[in-house]
């Protein structure tokens, strides 16, 4: 395992991104980084608001299980997160990633086509796909960044050409080492809201 920075921010965003580097480890094709999220993010009970991203480079996907359970809006309101209506939280947030690799800095900038997938038994749920549609990417960029979705769905998801009760390999396998290493992975940087 190696150190590494990464960058984050959306496609077409200037470098730099988040506007620092986020500190990451690379255990071979897959990285790992962390930011934590603002107060006005509620963690889950024994969680905390410090949220690690996985990518798997090869086919160009961020990976996390989200942190928060809720959200408290500037104007007072509380909005729920991912799962946060049920008692524990049971989904993994895939994005879809234009990755770009230097040395030992990592930038990748969001291509819109997202994906909520649960591990309760529940249907996935795309997401941003009128974003994606909207012609923000070139168009060797959106085909490439399909053609990677779809790869992952079936290294990942569904292998079978017709909808199964398992997944192949979801949470993949090659999470797991960077997902046992202790928290913080290095300096600690908060997002704004």
């Amino acid at each position: 395992m190696e150190r590494v920075e990464v960058w984050r921010g959306d496609h077409g965003d200037p470098v730099p991104l988040v506007g620092r580097p986020l500190p990451g480890i690379r255990d071979g094709d897959t990285p790992a980084d962390e930011f934590r999220l603002p107060p006005s993010f509620e963690p889950w009970p024994g969680r905390t608001r410090l949220e690690r991203v996985f990518v798997v480079l090869d086919l160009g996907v961020g990976l996390a299980e989200p942190c928060r359970r809720r959200r408290r809006t500037a104007d007072g309101r509380t909005v729920p997160g991912v799962d946060g209506d049920l008692p524990a939280p049971a989904t993994w947030y895939v994005d879809l990633l234009h990755v770009t690799l230097e040395r030992d800095r990592i930038v990748l900038r969001d291509l819109y086509l997202d994906v909520l997938v649960p591990t309760d038994g529940r249907h996935q749920r795309p997401l941003d796909l009128d974003e994606f549609a909207d012609g923000h990417l070139d168009p060797a960029t959106a085909v490439d960044g399909m053609r990677r979705r779809h790869r992952f769905h079936e290294r990942h998801l569904h292998t079978p050409r017709f909808p199964s009760l398992t997944r192949t390999d979801f949470p993949p396998r090659r999470l797991s080492a960077l997902a046992a290493l202790p928290a913080p992975l290095g300096p600690v940087v908060e997002v704004t809201d």
